[in-house]
């Protein structure tokens, strides 16, 4: 049940997020609904984000299929970046420095599959998407930051 619960907050976080005047960089997007996988991630467990990030990488057919691929790659990227980061560094990497390096994964994912699509006129793009994974992978850690021990103490977001 948590890991639906967490999906449909996913799905709305990215919808309410669609409502938000765009980014000055094209397709750029803060990313918050990574906030439910990096809860999932760290709160939870690897397959719970697992499936989070399935229903997010899912909800972009709603914008095509081109972003539903671009979605998908970019979010298991950035999920397998962060599990191998949250395994291994654990503790020692905040959720500002978890969310950033999601981004990252994310944004270099989406990248490699606008290559694959477009050619090298890619290639310039990806100190901008690089740039960018910086301020919105802050972002959502400082909100994982605020919102996690409240989730922590709710009963309806904690395992078990």
């Amino acid at each position: 049940m948590l890991a639906a619960v967490l999906s449909a907050l996913t799905v709305v976080l990215s919808f309410l997020e669609g409502l938000l005047p765009p980014l000055p960089i094209p397709g750029a997007k803060l990313g918050l609904a990574n906030v439910t996988v990096m809860y999932a991630l760290c709160g939870i467990s690897l397959p719970c984000a697992a499936g989070v990030t399935v229903v997010k990488a899912a909800f972009a057919l709603f914008r095509g299929p081109i972003a539903c691929l671009m979605s998908t790659v970019g979010s298991l990227l950035s999920l397998i970046v962060m599990a191998l980061t949250h395994r291994f560094l654990g503790d020692k990497l905040s959720f500002v420095g978890l969310g950033v390096v999601g981004a990252v994964a994310h944004n270099m994912g989406q990248w490699m599959v606008s290559y694959v699509l477009l050619g090298s006129a890619m290639t310039y793009y990806a100190p901008l998407l690089l740039l960018l994974a910086i301020p919105a992978g802050a972002v959502t850690g400082l909100v994982l930051n605020v919102v996690y021990p409240y989730l922590q103490h709710n009963s309806l977001f904690r395992k078990g």
